[in-house]
This record gives C-alpha cells, structure tokens and sequence, in this order.
C-alpha cells in the first residue's frame, strides 16, 4: 500500500505596501495584520524533527517586493528587506520590479535578505551561470520528502526593464524546466528530489501553457504513463494582481475555481496554477496530498490531492507586534529621509495650480522632459529608438506651491509626485494626439487637473476658440546628428526639425509615454482607452521613482566628474558609464562655452545641449547600471539591518552633498502656446508659422546665422540687448484684442494710464529671503513647519523666501524669534542671542 505524505504550503505574491491602504469598503488593512495571519497559520504546522527547529511547511514567494511604492521611492526598496525578512518565506522566485533600481542595487537588497532568490531562465552570458547573488534552483527538506525549487519568467516582461543588463540571456521556461527537472530528479545525481515546484512571475496565458508543457497536471488529468514524464509538479505564480486556483484543484475554500477569469480561457481542468492576489491582501493556504509511486518511476511522488483556502486579511484582524517595531524604525527612517536635498533650483519652481492647469509652465516642463526618456533602453530592445513625446495632465503634479529657490527636498518630490500609478508607454496615431491634446484643453480656463504637460513636441492652440476646436497645430520634435565635431569635443553638432503631426487616423504611430491614470480613460481622456501599451501598468514605474532615479544619476555624474584627490578614475560596473561620463562633462562644458559667445547663436545651441536626449538618458542609466550608495541621501544598508537610518547634519557632509547635486533651470519654453493670449508675439527660429512645417534648424557651426535675431522670450531679448546686438520682434498687434481699441485715442488714454499708474510696492531683499530659508533648513524645518510656529500660512513663508512678499514688521519679527536670527536692518542673516541670564 502507497504511503500518503501531506504538505502544507504558505504562498503569495506582488506585495508592495507597508503602509495602511484602505479596502473596498473604506477600511485599512496592513502589512502587520497579514504578517500576524501567516504567522497564524505556520505555527499549525508540526515542529520539524531532529532539533532543527522551524515548521513542516513551506512559505514561498512571487516575485516583486522592492518596487513600486512611495516608499521605495526615498528607500530604494531597503525598507522592504527586515519586512520580508521577518515574514521569512523559505524561497522565492525575482519579479520584473525587482529590478527596478538596476540590476547592482538589486544585489544589495537579495544579499541581505535571509532565504534564496531564485531565477533560473536567465543566465549571464560572461559566466554562463544564472546572475550572481541568484539561484538555478534550490532543494530543501520536507515532510520527509526532498521538495525541488525553479524560478521561471516570462520573456515578456525582460524588455520592459529599463537598463536590463546586456550580457543576460533569456532561456526559454519549458527547456529550462525540463532540463532541471533531468538533473533534480536524478536517482544517481545528488539532488534525487520527490517533487518540483515551479515558482513564476508571468502572465495567466505563460503560466497555464507552461503548465501544460512540463506537465503539472491535475490528479484527474495524469495518464497511467504520468510518472514517466520530467517537469514540475505544480506552478505557483506571480506578476498577475488577481486571485487565482486553476480548475484542476480538487477543492478551494472562500474562493470560486469555475469563475471565468480573463487570460485563462485555455485552463480545461487540467493544470495545477495558483497566483495568490496582491500587496499583503490575500495569503494561499494549500495541502498537497503526495503517494509514493512505482519503483523506477522519474516522479518520485505523485499529486493525488491539491486543497486550498483562500485567506484575506481583514481590518478587525489582529497585528504582528514585531513587525509594528520593525515598522516604526524604517517609517522613522523614511521620515528623516524626507528632509534631505536632492537637487537645487536656481529660481522658484512654481507648482501652483493656478498657473500649471491653465498655461504652460517651467515646472511641468521639466518634470516632462525627464520621463520622456526612462524607458528607452527597454524601447530599445524591442527595437524601437526611444519615446516620440510625453502626454500628461497637471493635476499629476501637486504641491500647489512654491518651492525654492535653493534646495528641493525629497519630500518635496513625493509632494509634488504624490501618485502611485505607473507611467506607461502608448502607441498613438495621429488623430488620438490631436483628440488627447483637445480633452486637455476643453475646460479651460477652470483650474482643471486635465490641462495638458507635454514633451518631445510643440502644440499651438487657441483659447477664444470652442472647446474641441482648439488646437491649431502639433509638430513632432526631431534632433538629428550632424558629421561635424569641434577639436576636442566628440559632442556632436544637432540638426533640429519639427514635423507636423497630422490629425488623421491611422498612418504613422507615435510612441508616447503618459500616466496609467489617463491611459484608462480618465478625467475626460477617453480617447486613450484600449490603445496598444507597449509598457503597461504593472510593467511601469512610478513616475516619483523615475525623477528620483534622474536625481541620484545626475549626482553620480557630477560627483564622478568632478576633480578630487582620487589617485586613478573609480572603476564602474558598466563599459558605458566611462562614456556618458565624458560626454556629460563635454555638455556642461560645451554649455559654458556657448553661455559666453555672442548670443545670436549661443542660445540656441544652450537649448539645444539641454533638450538633448542624452542629458536625461545618461542620469537615467547610470542609476540603473552602478551602485548610488554614495549619492543616495538614504542609508539603506542600516535600514536593511533592522537599524533606524541615521542623518549626517556635519558641515562637510552638507557642503560636499551640496556640491554634487544637480541645479535644475526649469524655463516654459514655448512648448504649448496658446495665440488666444498672445497679443504679442515674439517668434524664434525654434517657433513655426500654421504652415511652416518643413522649417528646418541647424545647431552648430554650420548654421546659417543672421544679421538680426527674432528673440523668443524677454530672455532673449534682455540677452540680446546686453550683448549690444541689433533686435527685431514680430509682433502681432491685434491678435486676441478687441480691434476696436487700437485707434489714437485708445492709444493715447493707454498711454496716460501707464504715465500716471501708480509705484509698486518694495519687496523683501533677496539677503532676507535667503537668510529664513537658510535659517530654516540649519533647523530641519519646512515652510509649513515654520509657518505654523508663526501663525502663518506656508504662502506667507513662500513669499518672504521668494522675495515676492511686501515687508511687514510684524511678521519679521516673528520670523526672527522662531528662527534666532536677524531679519531687519543691518547684518541680515546675523545670529541672535538669546536673551542674557540676570
């Protein structure tokens, strides 16, 4: 008689969220109340024999932990590490987001965590091996049985991971999962497993026709030859946010088998797959019951039984303590994080809702530039050169404030990039450009979150226009090479052109990055329901991580460049950092250079150095390709240990951090322009006339330069006049105006209306300005922290560190007590004492 051998399994998958997040019916759950769930359960399971201590069962894992979240947005996913390492899975299989800070960082993370990664489809091509710090396959002992461990994933999702490592090869998942079920389940090798499970992060489809490939087939499906064949047992899956038991099961609590689910029209009742939803909500309780096949057989054992139950975590359910402490030092750790600068802006970075939802601004177009480009290596593996242009809406930016000048904050990146939906990458026509762009515009001027940001191309609409009848033109940005290269510089001289974007269906299409928000249709962007993603939304990332991945690259790249003590150049993971370096160093230099010469030209070749796909391309990969422990304001190292991370307030670490961020510039420049209100039109070569789309603009010393130039913004024309150079305007008098006003008299009332208008009033000094931010910074203080210790609103403290607010003793002095130093008169910035002791 065949003995029968009970395992019990503990699976999940895709868990992001240590925070509460609120259920379907307004309720919060957490990561604490799964945890005190799982633990629950596993402390059911008999204690293992021979004083090994632990349980007779197995917890596995997925795939995907360190990302997306806002948190791992400021931690890199180390926060992720004493969380899982306290759930204590047995093994687990890496997910697409796993890599989503590259490939060297990912290293750390596995490194310190305290069970087997697995992923045993990709191997490196300069070992031969599967990546370092990762797993072929593991075997661990069971309920007397030896239970065999292979990693799989889809092909699919490798070309979405932007800065994949070149040298990793994709195997296909059945060859793989035959050949290890050969060497595991040899009778003479030293494996000589009872059973194989295949861990997954793929697709529903992949996973079911996996299944069928390698035969994890359901009790009622094996054939009298079934213990003959190589493969696994059963496919316990990731990638999917669903809940799933295939309908091969023989029984599953708390959860419908026959329910039809989108993806598994192929399952027949014949597969063994499980996916066990999503972000600590649901948990996997399964029983397998296992006999012992015939002698000879290359299935040692044989599924007979596949129970399960599906287990949710539930607001009213009890909280590990352990992890709650675990909890309070890393959120600790993320809240000191948040203080930290990780850039500078030389002017206001503007974020108010009034001017971001009904124009153009400098702040919507710079956080637009930088997406643009973050997934063009993985666009690049699919065979495409990179995103055409970038389609988002204001309301993805939020603060409603103004920030700096002076340093940006972490903090106040993730409050201004507060969402949590991924960026993701559309194939548009031309018509759906135009349609997008109109759904945009149609409720101005209310203060509406749709009002378009947009990259990579130039729109002309008019706001005295209907709604849906606004946009008068969109031209595609393109930059060409050009052969030609000054001495010593291998920065190549650009060939601008911009071409038109027909309103037509069909016809070319265009590759737009834009927030999974919009791409499901909402706030009014219909038109972009159901288009092809070529990345999609659990594919993408957050575009908060994405700005944060710019950030620490651009602090590489300067720290990197600039002259030290070092001996010898640092040694870099990738053969291409070396290169982006030098030409990041040949921009910045080139840009100084052209910053110097006569404007006539220096300008647009500065505009064009700085739109240049490589400017945000290089900060971008780096991120991805070289460790960023020493740029990263965050010590994840001490946060992985179980350590609360420690801030370094010394002077020369402030200075040299200092030193090595990147100062942004963000200007509007003329992207989005609206004729309805531009009386005055002040045009450049970079700007087109309705039919002027074969214009072409060449950047560098090949370029045809005019006797006069036709500047395009006060800028310009201050520059121009400064440099003692001739200047003409285009203007257009009576664009947007009642035309009725433009006779003599008209003039001439308006004339006396400017004659006798009356002074503004002084603004604060910029030395005052600075000395409250300084002073707030050295106190680890936000505006609305010092607001509130004055009484004030955070607009109030804006204005005065703006320079934008009319003085007010009262609230000077104020300041000057909250802060302890002085703000009026002579020595401003100066020290105060406290008041002396009698």
């Amino acid at each position: 008689m065949s003995v029968v051998t009970t395992l019990p399994i503990l699976h999940f998958n895709d868990v992001y969220r240590v925070n509460p997040q609120k259920t379907l019916n307004g309720a919060t759950i957490d990561v604490t109340q799964f945890a005190h769930m799982l633990d629950g359960v596993r402390a059911t399971w008999p204690e293992r024999a021979g004083g090994e201590g632990g349980r007779e069962g197995l917890v596995l894992f997925s795939g995907d932990l360190f990302a997306p979240s806002v948190e791992s947005s400021v931690t890199r996913g180390s926060h992720m590490v004493p969380v899982i390492n306290e759930l204590a899975p047995d093994v687990a299989v890496t997910g697409n987001h796993d890599f989503d800070f590259g490939y060297p960082h990912l290293t750390k993370l596995l490194n310190d965590t305290n069970f087997p990664w697995l992923l045993s489809n990709i191997i490196d091509t300069t070992t031969g091996k599967v990546p370092s710090v990762l797993h072929e396959f593991h075997v661990i002992e069971r309920c007397g049985m030896r239970v065999g461990f292979i990693g799989l994933v889809e092909k699919e999702w490798i070309t979405t991971v932007p800065s994949w490592p070149s040298n990793f090869q994709y195997k296909d998942m059945v060859e793989v999962a035959l050949e290890l079920s050969r060497r595991l389940r040899d009778p003479l090798g030293e494996q000589r497993c009872d059973i194989i499970i295949a861990l997954t992060h793929a697709r529903i489809p992949n996973d079911i026709l996996l299944a069928k490939a390698i035969s994890a087939l359901s009790p009622d499906h094996q054939t009298s030859t079934f213990s003959m064949t190589h493969g696994a047992d059963i496919v316990l899956g990731g990638h999917d946010h669903l809940y799933y038991a295939s309908r091969g099961v023989t029984s599953w609590e708390n959860h419908d088998v026959h329910q039809e689910v989108l993806g598994a029209e192929r399952d027949e009742g014949d597969v063994l797959v499980i996916k066990s939803g999503t972000d600590f909500r649901d948990l996997s309780e399964i029983v397998l019951e296992l006999e012992d096949s015939s002698l000879g057989s290359v299935r040692r054992k044989i599924i007979r039984t596949v129970k399960g139950k599906r287990l949710e975590t539930q607001p009213e359910s009890p909280s590990s303590q352990r992890l709650k402490d675990i909890l309070s030092k890393i959120l600790d750790s993320v809240s000191d994080t948040m203080k930290k600068p990780v850039c500078k802006a030389s002017a206001p970075l503007d974020l108010r809702s009034e001017l971001i939802r009904t124009a153009e601004s400098a702040s919507g177009d710079w956080f637009a530039d930088v997406i643009r480009h973050a997934y063009d290596d993985a666009l690049c593996a699919m065979g495409r050169e990179g995103a055409d242009a970038v389609l988002l809406c204001a309301g993805a930016l939020r603060g409603d404030s103004i920030y700096g000048p002076g340093n940006i904050t972490l903090g106040d990146i993730l409050e201004i990039l507060p969402f949590e939906d991924s960026i993701v990458i559309l194939e548009l026509d031309g018509e759906t450009i135009w349609e997008a762009l109109e759904a945009g515009l149609s409720t101005w001027p209310a203060q509406e979150g749709r009002f378009p940001v947009i990259s990579g191309f130039r729109a002309t609409w008019d706001s005295r226009k209907l709604p849906g009848q606004r946009v008068l033109n969109v031209a595609l940005e393109v930059q060409k090479r050009i052969d030609v290269h000054r001495s010593g510089d291998s920065t190549p001289n650009l060939l601008m052109e911009y071409v038109e974007i027909k309103r037509e269906r069909g016809g070319r299409k265009y590759v737009v990055v834009t927030r999974e928000y919009m791409a499901e249709g909402h706030n009014g962007f219909d038109c972009l329901k159901n288009r092809n993603m070529l990345i999609d939304g659990e594919q993408g990332q957050m575009m908060s991580t994405i700005v944060r991945k710019y950030l620490l690259g651009s602090k590489y790249i300067n720290k990197m460049n600039v002259p030290s003590a070092r001996s010898k150049e640092p040694a870099h993971l990738h053969a291409e950092t070396g290169k982006m370096l030098q030409h990041a160093k040949e921009r910045a230099q080139r840009l100084g250079r052209e910053a110097s010469q006569r404007w006539r030209h220096a300008l647009d070749e500065a505009r064009a150095i700085i739109h240049s796909p490589a400017r945000y391309r290089a900060p971008l990969s780096i991120a991805s390709r070289e460790h960023m422990t020493d740029v990263d304001c965050f010590d994840g190292e001490r946060v992985r240990a179980g350590e609360r991370h420690q801030m370094d307030r010394s002077k020369d670490a402030a200075e040299e951090e200092d030193h090595d961020l990147l100062v942004i510039s963000p200007i509007a420049d003329g992207r989005l322009k609206d004729a309805g209100q531009s009386p005055v039109r002040i045009s450049t070569s970079f700007t087109m006339s309705n039919t002027d789309w074969d214009t072409k603009l060449v950047i560098g010393r090949k370029a045809s330069r005019p006797s006069t130039h036709v500047a395009d913004s006060s800028l310009d024309f201050a520059a121009a006049r400064r440099a003692g150079a001739t200047v003409s305007t285009d203007k257009k008098v009576t664009g947007g105006t009642n035309k009725g006003h433009v006779g003599p008299d008209h003039q001439r009332i308006a004339k006396l209306d400017r004659e006798n208008e009356v002074a503004p009033l002084a603004k604060v000094l910029p030395t005052v300005g600075k000395a409250i931010s300084t002073a707030r910074i050295e106190k680890e203080m936000t505006q609305k922290d010092l607001a509130q210790k004055v009484n004030e609103k955070p607009s109030v403290i804006q204005d005065y560190e703006s320079g934008k607010a009319i003085p007010n003793s009262q609230v000077l002095g104020k300041l000057e007590r909250a802060l302890k130093v002085k703000l009026r008169g002579n020595e401003i910035g100066k020290k105060l004492e406290g008041p002396k002791k009698a």
